[in-house]
């Protein structure tokens, strides 16, 4: 359901209302257990490091994606009233076409760049679970037999491989589940970036009625302070959204780059160690991750920069034609602003740019770690 729902009141009503949402955690619960017992049974047997880290990203992937669901499920109510802030200070911030144009600017790319980027993670997703299917018929055409594989590995009750219905009741399975893990991770990732696209927005707006608040209102001096105090409850009120996005995203967003750093270097050692179609599958996986902390850590760093600009325009606002308690005002603007918004991730790692390169850097070390340990196995 639309994120600015929230729970509708009864417990039968919030599930019927939410039957998708509750038949898709399920799956993916399931097979984030299926995989785990499927990797405590190659412990029980006599297992090589390769085996380990092809299971090892797609139980990360999977637990990340089902925490990121529970954090949409507890959080569904806060997101509704963060969403419903935004509405409303849309209503009251698009005034003339200056501050319509500075709503295009940013929330036209930024449609843009998620619905290109959820479109290509899904594309990718899908080609992950089918590429076998490709393989397999490759197999089939050079050698006159049929050799049954799976995208991944997960534990069933019955064996998979031993019969043909088997196999073919549970391959349309897998396409599922990969698309299901897809879909819900770029929901939330989507909606992060989304609703800080329009944090930026609002913050521009504030920058541009900043800037021009001494000369759209120069004849009035009572008019200047008031328009000052406005974007001055405006900025609180933005510092305020800031902190609901903290709370809803900030913890999932840390074990969301802590699991990339470890999948991202997995995934660049099973690169340089397969070949085949193998090979393709865990190059798509590791672009996946690698656009997904692309676009979270842009938006973050967009956040800083758009509450950053805020003290050159109080700066340049003619604040000197001004009276006293207008100066003193101004003077804490840029005072506030020279701490700008920044969202962490469990108040350890920003979420900016520089995050995405010591994520990058850390995923490089523990490559060259487990080339340098398991390289020549």
């Amino acid at each position: 359901p639309p994120c600015e729902e929230p729970y509708p009141d009864g417990v039968l009503t919030a599930i019927r209302r939410n039957v998708g949402f509750i038949g898709s955690f399920l799956l993916l619960a399931y097979t984030t257990f299926g995989e785990l017992v499927y990797l405590q049974q190659m412990f029980e047997r006599e297992v090589n490091f390769l085996e380990v880290t092809f299971q090892a990203p797609c139980i990360g992937y999977c637990i990340i994606g089902v925490l990121k669901m529970i954090i949409l499920a507890g959080r569904r109510n806060t997101i509704a009233e963060l969403v419903a802030m935004f509405r409303t200070k849309w209503k009251q911030a698009i005034i003339h076409n200056e501050h319509w144009k500075v709503c295009e600017d940013t929330m036209k790319p930024a449609i843009r760049v998620t619905s290109v980027t959820a479109l290509v993670n899904v594309v990718m997703g899908i080609s992950f679970t089918v590429l076998p299917i490709a393989e397999m018929i490759y197999h089939h055409y050079y050698t006159g037999s049929w050799s049954r594989q799976l995208a991944f590995n997960i534990w069933w009750p019955f064996d998979v491989l031993s019969g043909a219905k088997y196999f073919w009741f549970v391959y349309p399975m897998y396409v599922v589940i990969g698309f299901t893990g897809i879909i819900i991770h770029m929901a939330f990732d989507c909606l992060f970036c989304i609703l800080a696209a329009h944090l930026c927005m609002h913050f521009r707006i504030v920058e541009y009625n900043l800037t021009n608040v001494v000369e759209e209102l120069k004849e009035d001096i009572h008019g200047s302070m008031s328009r000052l105090r406005d974007v001055v409850v405006n900025h609180q009120e933005l510092i305020g959204c800031s902190v609901f996005m903290q709370n809803v995203f900030g913890n999932t967003l840390f074990l969301n780059f802590l699991g990339s750093s470890i999948i991202i270097c997995i995934q660049a050692f099973m690169i340089t160690t397969v070949s085949g179609y193998t090979l393709v599958k865990f190059i798509l996986f590791i672009l996946c991750f690698l656009i997904e902390l692309l676009m979270l850590c842009a938006y973050g760093e967009d956040i800083v920069q758009s509450s950053q600009a805020l003290i050159n325009a109080a700066y340049g606002c003619q604040w000197y034609e001004e009276s006293k308690p207008f100066h003193r005002t101004v003077l804490q603007i840029i005072h506030r602003s020279q701490q700008p918004v920044l969202l962490t991730a469990w108040k350890i790692w920003p979420i900016q740019m520089s995050t995405f390169s010591r994520i990058l850097q850390a995923s490089w070390s523990y490559f060259t770690l487990l080339k340098t340990v398991y390289g020549d196995n």
